[in-house]
């Protein structure tokens, strides 16, 4: 899927080496849980939902605690809450580490999980982003999937892009299938060329994939299955800027 890499950038497969081992998504988090009645919320960011088939109405991620420790780097707590008429149905639990910036604003999106066209958007998929819309910034993402059942935590991850270069989930969801019962994630880095020729003017890129896996849903959740070695490159393709983002 080109939804992130576009969007980001605008801001500012054959598989090898197979595992066998198949892991379930993990659907609870081992981040600090920071009782809300302790301290006033410090913000809310929310979004009504499509309910039709799922278990929610609306997802509300409020922040409820910061601090900097001696370097100035920030930690932000927050819990995603998943409510249903007005009640609450799941909360996670979410740390990130901002740096010196006062970081970054919440986008909550129900269309993430679509093919290029956007002609078919399993919105089953919550997506939730934090950042800072500007180049250079790492940005937090949390990919949530919801049904008549309740709510399961995917995946997460981080990302990163300045001003096309970066490294981020790339999505290939399955449509086949209906409701769809698998997808796939690698792990897309986009570097500039540094063999060029220095006399060559043309902006020249190396487009690397890493960590293939494809998530199959098995007994009401979502499993994991590493296709490839776990952080090794098992792909690398030759681009000019222009030719990759007109892709």
């Amino acid at each position: 899927m080109k939804y992130i890499l576009i969007v980001l950038f605008l801001l500012c497969v054959s598989c090898t080496d197979k595992k066998e081992e198949t892991v379930e998504v993990a659907t609870s988090s081992e981040v600090e849980v920071v009782p809300a009645n302790e301290s006033a919320f410090i913000k809310k960011d929310s979004l009504l939902l499509d309910s039709k088939g799922i278990s929610a109405d609306k997802v509300v991620i409020t922040e409820i605690k910061r601090s900097y420790d001696k370097d100035s780097i920030g930690t932000a707590f927050f819990e995603i809450d998943f409510f249903k008429n007005n009640k609450v149905i799941y909360t996670y639990p979410a740390k990130i580490v901002f740096g010196m910036e006062e970081g970054g604003v919440w986008n909550i999106n129900q269309e993430f999980m679509s093919d290029s066209d956007n002609k078919n958007i399993d919105s089953r998929f919550i997506h939730c982003n934090n950042g800072i819309a500007s180049c250079g910034y790492t940005h937090s993402h949390f990919l949530f999937f919801l049904d008549e059942k309740g709510v399961q935590l995917v995946t997460q991850w981080d990302s990163m892009w300045d001003s096309g270069y970066g490294v981020d989930q790339h999505f290939d969801p399955d449509f086949k299938t209906k409701p769809m019962k698998s997808f796939f994630a690698k792990t897309v880095d986009v570097s500039p060329d540094e063999t060029d020729d220095v006399n060559d003017s043309t902006d020249r890129l190396v487009i690397s994939y890493s960590d293939s896996v494809r998530y199959n849903f098995e007994n009401g959740k979502w499993k994991k299955i590493q296709l490839t070695e776990k952080g090794k490159i098992y792909r690398k393709e030759n681009f000019t800027f222009d030719e990759y983002y007109k892709q």
